[in-house]
């Protein structure tokens, strides 16, 4: 089960780099067995970002999910009862929610998709941790082997446990364009260095079965997220 839900919120008093906040007020909504649960794990089957769209120039608040468990314990506490505003209590703010949408999708759904190429839009600050240093341009390499293994821990359905070919994945596949810039974002206190941008991702050679592969981790991407903290509103992804 993948699912993704969109809120757009009213954007007084409303930055990117309140994700830490909304990840609070989801966490006191849910059961806090779970809660705990999400806290001790050091990958979680669900993403939370604040990102504006720069088309519509409008905010929203961005959940996805990727497994039955995850679904039903986060997206239910939205579709039995959507909340008119959302108050956060680190800030003594109130926020209105002007609309919200909710999309579920099969990982077969997914993989059907997967026949042509697409390009990352990175919605949020991404970045990446290496031998305890964090890096603020993409190995795609690792950035790819964070999802494969995020899809190996979480996923109800799907794995890929085949290393011949992921290996292989890993190396054929090379960043083929960018246009990335450096963004600052703000953990409470914290201040982590990160990119943003878009990219586009490719397959040295002809090889059709690795290039669908790729493409099917591209759009679970927007599920996983990418890089480090993507529950706490790093790494938001969005394919286009």
């Amino acid at each position: 089960m993948l699912a993704q839900i969109n809120i757009e919120l009213e954007a007084n008093g409303l930055s990117t780099n309140m994700g830490s906040l909304f990840h609070g007020y989801l966490m006191e909504n849910i059961d806090s067995a779970y809660a705990d649960y999400f806290h001790y794990n050091t990958t979680n089957p669900f993403t939370s970002c604040i990102f504006k769209d720069m088309k519509t120039d409008k905010f929203f608040w961005r959940i996805t999910t990727f497994n039955q468990k995850a679904y039903d314990m986060l997206m239910t506490c939205f579709s039995n009862n959507i909340p008119e505003t959302i108050y956060l209590k680190n800030k003594d703010l109130e926020i209105n929610v002007k609309s919200f949408s909710i999309q579920k999708k099969s990982y077969e759904d997914l993989f059907l998709e997967c026949t042509e190429r697409k390009r990352i839009r990175l919605i949020s600050p991404t970045s990446f941790k290496s031998n305890g240093v964090t890096h603020i341009f993409p190995n795609i390499s690792t950035l790819i082997s964070g999802v494969i293994e995020k899809i190996n821990q979480h996923s109800d359905s799907a794995e890929l446990a085949n290393k011949k070919i992921i290996d292989e994945l890993l190396e054929k596949v090379y960043i083929k364009d960018y246009n990335l810039r450096t963004k600052i974002f703000h953990l409470e206190s914290i201040k982590i260095k990160g990119f943003i941008g878009t990219m586009n991702l490719a397959i040295k050679g002809e090889d059709s079965t690795l290039a669908n592969i790729l493409n099917f981790l591209i759009l679970m991407s927007e599920y996983t997220g990418l890089g480090i903290k993507t529950s706490l509103g790093m790494g938001g992804i969005k394919i286009e």
